[in-house]
């Protein structure tokens, strides 16, 4: 089990901020005990924004707002708490790849895709909070290269129709329909499924230790 301490304060609060049922998941399986707790934004990409800015910027603001709605729960005590936030986005010729806001858009983006390589980048912040301010915060970033195999438009039509995608950067899920879709990965698949485990860890370690 991932025991959290703070010292003389006793065990640490840890707080992942995301609905995500696969990092929710992937957690779990490390024996991490966690609340959940939705933490959402704006998560409208700016103009002459980079990738790298993208998701560093999101996963800062959801744990701000993370921060606010903790500090407003009067159930919450004052004791540090740990908040984990997340953001996964694909990346194909320097262009970011978030979620499809429709049929098109996805389909557009498998073109894109099809029969070739593109990155997925998680983003993961770990933030230390105590009487509703953010005392350190450190993030990292992990990139993985999948390759895709050569998509027919049956095989987006099949997949599309099954609803997975709607919800997904790059409107596939890994560890679900698209599956038969990769070819091969280079790198983490937990940070394709969206929260890369070992990474993850140790940076809650990192934290942890700063946190004594």
């Amino acid at each position: 089990m991932f025991l959290l301490k703070n010292g003389g304060f006793g065990m640490m609060q840890v707080i992942l901020a995301s609905t995500s049922p696969r990092r929710r998941e992937l957690l779990s399986v490390a024996g991490v005990e966690f609340e959940v707790m939705a933490a959402d934004i704006d998560e409208t990409w700016q103009t002459g924004e980079s990738a790298k800015e993208y998701i560093i910027r999101m996963v800062q603001n959801k744990a701000v707002r993370a921060t606010s709605i903790l500090s407003d729960d009067v159930n919450h005590t004052q004791n540090p708490a740990m908040i984990i936030t997340a953001d996964t986005i694909g990346v194909i010729d320097d262009e970011v790849l978030t979620k499809p806001i429709n049929k098109p858009d996805a389909f557009a983006m498998w073109r894109k895709m099809s029969g070739r390589a593109h990155e997925v980048w998680t983003a993961v912040c770990v933030s230390i909070v105590e009487n509703g301010m953010i005392r350190r915060q450190k993030h990292v970033i992990c990139s993985t290269q999948v390759y895709f195999v050569p998509l027919t438009d049956e095989m987006k039509e099949r997949y599309w129709q099954t609803g997975e995608p709607a919800d997904k950067a790059g409107a596939y899920a890994i560890q679900g329909g698209a599956m038969a879709w990769v070819e091969r990965i280079d790198g983490s698949y937990t940070n394709v499924v969206g929260l890369p485990l070992s990474q993850t860890l140790a940076l809650m370690n990192e934290m942890q230790a700063h946190a004594e």
